[in-house]
């Protein structure tokens, strides 16, 4: 799984960086580790960042996040639309009204969210691991819950 994991990493920062997204290391490379990579809670125990290219707060991005089996996010939605890789996991991400959102994704799965489209993201509760995918935006990231 460690090779998959890998793998599915490069595939997602070559995506990015050929989507624009490419910031000081385009041309030197850039080269991490998975024992590199730091995760920060966003909200403690149930997300958690880990932005490795460009900025989160001010601009294009390429982010790792990881939600713990059997924990979701409220209904939410972001002002722009990103594109995701999962990395690990059982994985989902149901768009209210979009009933082809309701399936379960696997490592190596690519999922797509509209800008303003309201959704919850989380780890299913049968997913023998904590889910980890791979989210690049072109613009800085937002989160505004749905009442």
């Amino acid at each position: 799984m460690r090779l998959a994991t890998h793998l599915i990493a490069l595939t997602a920062t070559s995506l990015f960086t050929t989507a624009g997204l490419a910031n000081d290391h385009a041309k030197a490379g850039q080269f991490l580790d998975a024992s590199e990579i730091v995760f920060e809670d966003i909200v403690p125990g149930v997300v958690a960042f880990a932005t490795v290219s460009g900025d989160r707060e001010n601009g294009a991005h390429g982010t790792f996040v990881r939600i713990p089996a059997g924990q979701a996010t409220p209904l939410h939605t972001h002002g722009a639309a990103y594109e995701a890789v999962v990395i690990q996991g059982k994985f989902e991400n149901p768009i209210e009204g979009n009933d082809a959102s309701n399936v379960t994704l696997s490592a190596g799965s690519f999922y797509s969210v509209p800008a303003d489209a309201p959704h919850v993201t989380q780890c299913a509760a049968d997913s023998p691991v904590d889910c980890v995918s791979f989210f690049w935006q072109g613009v800085p990231f937002d989160f505004a819950p749905v009442e």
